[in-house]
């Protein structure tokens, strides 16, 4: 057994996506010594059930489930933060899982090798077709290396390791996005903190992406939304707003290979420059320094 697995609790957020949260505790369940918690985030599928009937306490005492009694979204991770009393979670997906113990140890040394790193990012890599949704990103990195790890705006929540003395530090992940860029959110917060976040691809988290649940143009909707805060909210308006101007373009020209992507685009980008007082409010921004420095992350942004 791991001699670090003990410092370590993998957090599984879950909704309506019952037979992939099987796999994924079958899987998880298997690691010794790690401890699980589940949060389920007011399923209607049988998810509730499954998990009374045949993942019970007594059954795995190493497990731990939060039932909600409404769908509060990405907000409900941040129940994790007041939950876990290891040193570390590794936050997955209903449908994510840990390629081997060797990945959460790859995970594990990597944090604990630089006591700044706040959270370091496996390969997310769909275990069948071998496409990982986190390919290149070490291309938009501000610094960092293979070794040390490449500095990211990257917490992708279904495969990264997470140190909880700097998530209590942040104000969590944001309840007002809802779905989509909260992980940059709470990158930003840490970044701001002093705090390094990090990708190191040679752990993996196999991740199969189940379209359950996943509307992509309701997903395109909120994404371009939450974009466009994360630039009210972090950086200066002389940065903030001629980036929000080419984001909505580049938005707009990907209208033209795909016409039904029209509709979310416009409604995202509405309330993104909506919410642009009330972003304003909220937190601090860099300053222009750091803002070149996170230059990476706006290549990303204008990228995806």
């Amino acid at each position: 057994m791991s001699g670090g697995i003990a410092r370590i609790t993998a957090g599984i957020l879950s909704y309506n996506r019952r037979e992939s949260l099987r796999r994924t505790l079958d899987a998880v369940l298997a690691i010794p010594g790690l401890r699980v918690l589940v949060i389920d985030n007011a399923s209607t599928d049988g998810s509730a059930e499954m998990l009374k009937e045949e993942f019970s306490s007594e059954l795995y005492p190493q497990l731990r489930v939060i039932q909600l009694e409404e769908n509060t979204g990405i907000a409900a991770r941040n129940i994790f933060f007041r939950e876990v009393v290891t040193d570390f979670l590794l936050t997955l997906d209903d449908d994510s899982w840990p390629r081997a113990m060797d990945d959460i140890d790859r995970l594990r040394e990597t944090m604990i090798a630089d006591p700044r790193i706040a959270s370091v990012c496996a390969a997310c890599i769909h275990p069948d077709t071998g496409v990982a949704e986190t390919a290149g990103i070490e291309r938009f990195a501000s610094a960092g290396d293979a070794a040390r790890g490449w500095d990211v705006v990257n917490i992708a929540a279904g495969g990264s390791l997470l140190r909880m003395e700097a998530m209590r530090e942040t104000a969590g992940y944001g309840e007002a996005f809802f779905w989509g860029r909260e992980e940059n959110d709470l990158a930003f917060q840490l970044l701001q903190r002093g705090w390094r976040v990090v990708y190191d691809p040679r752990a993996v988290v196999w991740h199969t992406m189940s379209p359950t649940g996943r509307n992509v143009y309701r997903r395109l909707s909120y994404v371009t939304r939450n974009s466009i805060w994360l630039l009210w909210k972090y950086f200066p308006l002389v940065v903030a707003l001629p980036m929000a101007l080419l984001f909505t373009f580049r938005r707009l020209i990907a209208i033209l290979r795909d016409p039904r992507r029209l509709a979310p685009v416009l409604r995202g980008t509405a309330g993104g420059f909506a919410g642009i007082a009330a972003r304003r409010r909220e937190g601090s921004r860099f300053t222009l320094r750091q803002s070149w420095q996170l230059r990476g992350w706006f290549l990303k942004l204008l990228y995806e």
